[in-house]
């Protein structure tokens, strides 16, 4: 309870520094070049990384929230050019795995609040969660690429909480009670 109680008062935090943040970005002047492979024939083979230098600001600043003091509460991976039921068109999607204590906190508290006998509690956490990734997604470099959080279920399914756009919220935040 009491990692919960933190991860909430980060995301307050996380939503007013986003919210009071100017708008400069830093903009890396280091930019990968692709590599070329030469194979044997007269051919050759151009392997592209995804170039995820755009998604920095908004990963550092997820990083610094979710993860204070290094207590690895939460993994983020970037997941590129992946198509979902709800978001048919390829867009990139920063993915946000809750893990340990706060995994199984939240899972409570999401399960509740489906089956609609949530705590005051548990529906604000969720509510915050909701709330916090729509600001940071506000952040983001475009309009298509998402902010998922969430956790894997035991059937190695992955439980959405939240996930925005810039422009679009996928799940109803919802309201403090």
């Amino acid at each position: 309870m009491k990692k919960l109680f933190s991860i909430s008062i980060i995301f307050i935090s996380a939503t007013v520094l986003v919210a009071c943040s100017n708008n400069k970005s830093t903009i890396s002047e280091n930019k990968e070049q692709p590599k070329t492979e030469q194979s044997t024939s007269t051919s050759s083979i151009e392997k592209t990384k995804p170039d995820n230098s755009q998604y920095k600001e908004v990963t550092s600043l997820l990083k610094g929230r979710l993860n204070p003091g290094n207590t690895e509460a939460a993994t983020i991976s970037i997941e590129n050019n992946i198509t979902t039921p709800d978001n048919t068109e390829p867009h990139d999607n920063i993915k946000i795995s809750i893990i340990g204590e706060t995994k199984e906190s939240y899972r409570k508290s999401l399960e509740a609040l489906n089956s609609n006998s949530a705590t005051r509690d548990q529906n604000n956490d969720i509510v915050l969660v909701r709330m916090s990734i729509s600001e940071f997604a506000k952040k983001l470099p475009d309009d298509k690429t998402t902010i998922t959080i969430g956790y894997e279920k035991s059937d190695g399914q992955f439980e959405i909480i939240a996930k925005s756009s810039k422009v679009k919220d996928f799940n109803p935040i919802g309201e403090f009670q």
